[in-house]
């Protein structure tokens, strides 16, 4: 089966919905609930009847997906703090930021990848019930950095945003492969003595991040690595565009009221793009 986007958008819906209820509880689940019970449930399946999630285990797609988005903006932070300091991890961090930001899209959407069981899946709903229904997947696609960010780049809503390109690591331009580059290149020698910024600075970074103009940027090059720029930029624009698809399909919601703006990096994250430019000379 391929995914089903229409029922991809029901199940954000639905799943936020859980969570919308006056006795709904406002906190993440213990770590790793999600992966566990599809894991266990993928375990236990019988031939021919496809594994049912529990009503009660559903908002556990949509609290998945928000803590994804949380790490995404703090492995951006993260990269931001880290530019001048460590330039390889800034690199790194920034680009899982940007998948981090995939993994939050997926997951909100009921499309899941399990390593242990070699499965990929969409929950669908059939009957009022949340159904695990196995995808068919083409085998150079089946790495989680280029399934998760195919499956994002599938849906019409994000299907002409040129912040999501399918991320193969044999395409040099690829966002994995500059990542790439970055893990497994020996003789990379980017060293510079540890100079640690202030939060004000983090925060001015942060703001000037925020002044780039919306898709004007290209995808991180390894000929000019650790093109921290580009990594920086995109990570913050992707991280915005999911909270815009949340905000317009859910914007109400307790849950997502209560996480849309976490409080340990209120004094230096910004959500929204500037609609003008700024010359790229003044990132770095």
């Amino acid at each position: 089966m391929a995914i089903d986007y229409v029922t991809a958008d029901r199940v954000v819906e639905l799943a936020f919905g859980k969570l919308d209820k006056p006795n709904a509880k406002l906190v993440f689940p213990e770590r790793g609930t999600l992966s566990k019970q599809l894991n266990a449930l993928l375990d236990e399946q019988k031939e021919g009847a496809a594994p049912i999630l529990a009503h009660t285990h559903s908002p556990l797609l949509a609290s998945a997906g928000v803590e994804m988005w949380h790490r995404a903006i703090h492995s951006f932070l993260c990269s931001v703090a880290l530019s001048k300091s460590s330039p390889l991890w800034a690199s790194v961090s920034g680009y899982y930021a940007s998948h981090f930001v995939m993994r939050a899209f997926a997951h909100s959407m009921g499309i899941f990848k399990s390593f242990s069981q070699k499965e990929v899946i969409q929950i669908s709903v059939d009957k009022g019930q949340f159904v695990c229904t196995p995808l068919t997947w083409s085998s150079n696609s089946r790495g989680e950095h280029a399934f998760y960010w195919k499956a994002v780049k599938g849906h019409p809503k994000l299907l002409g945003n040129d912040l999501f390109r399918e991320n193969s690591e044999r395409d040099i331009n690829s966002d994995s492969s500059h990542r790439t580059f970055a893990n497994y290149t020996d003789h990379i020698n980017s060293f510079v003595a540890l100079d640690f910024p202030s939060m004000d600075t983090v925060a001015g970074d942060v703001e000037r991040i925020s002044r780039i103009r919306l898709h004007s940027v290209t995808s991180p090059s390894r000929e000019d690595f650790p093109d921290l720029q580009n990594v920086q930029i995109l990570a913050f624009q992707r991280i915005i565009a999911f909270q815009d698809f949340l905000d317009e399909k859910v914007s109400k919601n307790r849950y997502w009221r209560a996480h849309r703006r976490p409080g340990w990096c209120k004094d230096v994250m910004l959500y929204q793009v500037e609609e003008q430019s700024v010359d790229l000379s003044q990132f770095l």
